[in-house]
């Protein structure tokens, strides 16, 4: 067997074996979709390998390899061009619908302006900066770019990763089921909340013996703590009053998980359940305050998702946000540097 197949190959099998590592001992980390994505590519690469190597060993081949990864890379392409097209058309009908659904709220513009800024930087500001033919618009231009697209590979990273942690398997009897709260209407739970609820008491039903924790305290506009509007909604639903466990002072994720887990007993294992596009961050803050746990996510409305998905991507960054400015600020030294020996 050829060389190069050999070596491709076994680098495939050591990304691999790192992505299972990952998801084997910690994978609310960004690296496991940054494994995932290099053992694809390793894969892709050792397939490559393979087709050159065999074309190379018989003639006959070369008619056909060459026109396949013409095709590949066209489909490529192709395919690049119309994932941005329809990001913009899902990032602008997505918050027109979520404002006419959910009202004129500063937080359901995420969206539409996320739709408005990929329109403007992939295709007006190249326009403005070409007609002033300023060359010093290169460089703040070359920064913006930079930044841009460290944003969208972060947030392909982060959607990745997102997803992996909605995946649970081989999980062990669960102690506690964390049930996260959103708003409440008056002393009713929304449907959003409803929904969290219900698959709280699905995961509880699966590990007999468990307790249900209802976490949320009292917002603005609320007649009484959320984690009692959860607690009376579960009891509607069956669920024994004696199972239910409120935990109603927590005013931010943060304080959920914090506050949750002081109600529990010691070396208790449990799970967080809050919206499929909320669970990833949760994990997040709980992995920082060295809470070892899994997540599952309930079903939410189509149009509300990715609006709110932009909303706790934002949230992730500013919770990582000495890692996002030392890379920016690095960009923006590199920026510097090239306009003052213009580059």
């Amino acid at each position: 067997m050829p060389y190069p197949i050999i070596f491709s190959f076994l680098f495939f099998l050591v990304c691999l074996g790192i992505f299972i590592w990952i998801l084997t001992h910690e994978r609310r980390s960004l690296r496991a979709g940054v494994s995932l994505v290099i053992t694809l590519f390793s894969f892709a690469f050792f397939d490559a390998v393979v087709l050159v190597n065999v074309a190379d060993l018989d003639p006959h081949y070369k008619d056909w390899v060459l026109p396949l990864f013409v095709i590949v890379f066209a489909l490529i392409a192709v395919g690049t061009v119309t994932f941005i097209i329809t990001l913009i058309v899902m990032f602008l009908y997505d918050g027109i619908k979520i404002i006419l659904k959910e009202g004129n709220r500063l937080t359901n513009y995420l969206s539409l302006c996320m739709g408005l800024a990929i329109i403007f930087f992939l295709f007006i500001y190249p326009i403005i900066g070409h007609a002033t033919k300023n060359p010093w618009l290169t460089y703040p231009y070359v920064f913006l770019w930079l930044v841009i697209i460290y944003l969208v590979v972060i947030m392909m990273m982060y959607t990745l990763t997102s997803w992996i942690n909605l995946i649970n398997w081989r999980v062990p009897h669960l102690d506690y089921i964390v049930v996260l709260g959103a708003g409440i209407m008056g002393k009713k739970v929304t449907p959003l909340l409803a929904a969290r609820i219900s698959r709280g008491i699905e995961i509880y039903q699966e590990n007999p013996g468990s307790k249900l924790i209802m976490s949320g305290g009292r917002g603005p506009g609320e007649d009484i703590p959320e984690a009692e509007a959860m607690a009376a909604y579960a009891e509607k639903l069956g669920i024994p009053k004696a199972d239910i466990i409120i935990e109603n002072k927590s005013r931010t994720t943060k304080e959920n998980l914090q506050f949750s887990h002081k109600l529990m007993a010691p070396n208790s294992k449990f799970c967080l359940v809050t919206s499929s596009y909320h669970v990833y961050r949760a994990l997040v803050l709980a992995k920082h305050q060295g809470l070892k746990c899994i997540g599952y996510g309930a079903k939410t409305k189509w149009y509300f998702t990715l609006n709110a998905f932009v909303r706790e991507f934002i949230a992730y960054l500013v919770i990582t946000k000495r890692m996002q400015m030392t890379v920016i600020g690095f960009f923006a030294l590199m920026t510097i540097i090239a306009a003052a020996f213009h580059f």
